[in-house]
């Protein structure tokens, strides 16, 4: 299940669709019958080949279209479409979480994160497995497990790289009048990537050689660093492509001599699967990346590009220099990405998901560390509090006040007289 566009689609599609197609086409090459549940407004882009099997979901009977296709097992991608779930499923339910999506709400949905946070701990604790995509996100998704009520022990969450069907070997016969350099995939609001594009982009201006072709688009927002590369539309040394259907970004990082992935380090790029480079890599390309990336060790081991600090400028500028004249063997590094393409496309790094389908179970329900109810009661304990301690604030501040008046010899002459005139009175 995904609420994500898959690549078979004739529709640009993000990481998430390309994930779960992954990882369920070589389960039914195995023989395992799988149906796609996608989202009902993914009908409206429009309808792949008749022999992938498909059904379109509205959120309010999802648990009802589920029962009725008579399903052993659910994998879903990602926690967030558990919300639609009203009920719990009397099937096991496996949760594939190939990136921190909680992280990427940081940026995406801030005003809400409060509530995506109880969603997810809560999502989890419904859930039976897990997947996660290396073996750098086994902890940080453990400890969520443990707030959802999951023993850290309890051998529930398995690694599952990404996975793509067999990559043809040839590059299909392209010849490029020069460097192609290509950057490609969605950018998202917490990326930033101005000091990486300005240094490619000088370089090849002023060796007027190379071309920085970028097929991809914004997410739902501006990325953080207000870069528009349609603005560069009409540079000579840009090929601005816009968003493709998977199947023509594939042609284009085929063409490429190099796929760039660099942007400023953060944690979400330490703990996401980074698709687009590994896309790139199935697809036999040469890489450049930053040390943060999940591929980096992988493609120093194979010599499939090049792993760079993304502050080091001049370094970049050099490296791109060397490629746009062709100072460097791409042969080798080629040959290098296509020995990683062959382990992506290896199905027996689907084992931990193959020994769960071959005798899934439930698991003994465990209650969340905290849910709605508690984290809302602590909302308003904490709003009391804040109101308590503002309250004290202010009394100590007119506290003060008042003992400044007092010390003042207008307010003792002010005290005598009132004084007096009680007195009087009686």
């Amino acid at each position: 299940m995904s609420t994500e566009i898959l690549p078979p689609f004739r529709h640009p599609c993000a990481g998430g669709g390309v994930r779960i197609w992954g990882l369920a086409e070589p389960l039914r090459k195995q023989g395992i019958r799988c149906t796609y549940f996608l989202h009902e407004r993914i009908a409206a882009v429009n309808t792949p080949s008749a022999d992938l099997p498909i059904r379109f979901f509205k959120p309010e009977t999802l648990h009802h279209d589920i029962m009725h296709e008579n399903c052993d097992a659910l994998l879903i991608e990602q926690w967030q479409p558990l919300t639609f779930l009203k009920a719990n499923l009397d099937i096991p339910v496996i949760v594939d979480l190939p990136g921190p999506l909680l992280l990427e709400y940081f940026w995406r949905d801030r005003d809400n994160y409060y509530q995506h946070t109880v969603d997810k701990v809560e999502c989890l604790s419904r859930a039976d497995y897990f997947l996660c995509a290396h073996e750098r996100q086994r902890g940080y998704y453990t400890a969520w497990l443990a707030w959802a009520g999951i023993a850290p022990d309890a051998d529930r969450l398995k690694t599952v790289p990404f996975n793509l069907h067999e990559m043809p070997r040839s590059r299909g016969g392209y010849i490029e009048d020069e460097p192609q350099f290509f950057w490609g995939g969605m950018f998202w609001p917490w990326q930033d990537r101005v000091s990486a594009f300005r240094s490619i982009l000088h370089t090849l201006t002023r060796l007027r050689r190379g071309q920085l072709v970028i097929a991809g688009g914004n997410g739902e927002t501006l990325p953080a660093d207000g870069l528009r590369f349609d603005d560069y539309a009409d540079h000579p040394h840009i090929s601005w492509l816009g968003l493709l259907p998977f199947h023509e970004y594939i042609l284009e990082i085929k063409r490429a001599t190099v796929a760039i992935d660099l942007s400023r380090p953060t944690n979400e790029r330490r703990l996401s699967s980074d698709l687009r480079t590994g896309t790139a890599l199935w697809a036999g390309t040469p890489c450049l990346v930053t040390p943060e990336s999940c591929w980096a060790q992988s493609i120093e081991k194979h010599n499939a590009g090049w792993v760079l600090p993304y502050n080091c400028e001049s370094e970049l500028c050099d490296l791109i220099r060397d490629i746009a004249l062709e100072r460097t063997d791409i042969v080798v590094k080629r040959r290098g990405a296509q020995e990683i393409s062959q382990q992506i496309s290896r199905e027996d790094q689907l084992s931990p998901l193959l020994s769960i389908l071959k005798n899934p179970t439930k698991r003994e329900s465990s209650k969340p560390f905290f849910d709605a109810r508690f984290v809302d009661r602590e909302r308003r304990l904490q709003a009391l509090q804040d109101e308590f301690h503002r309250l004290q604030h202010d009394h100590a501040a007119l506290q003060h006040d008042l003992d400044s008046i007092r010390s003042k010899p207008l307010f003792r002459v002010y005290k005598q007289i009132t004084s007096l005139i009680g007195k009087n009175r009686k």
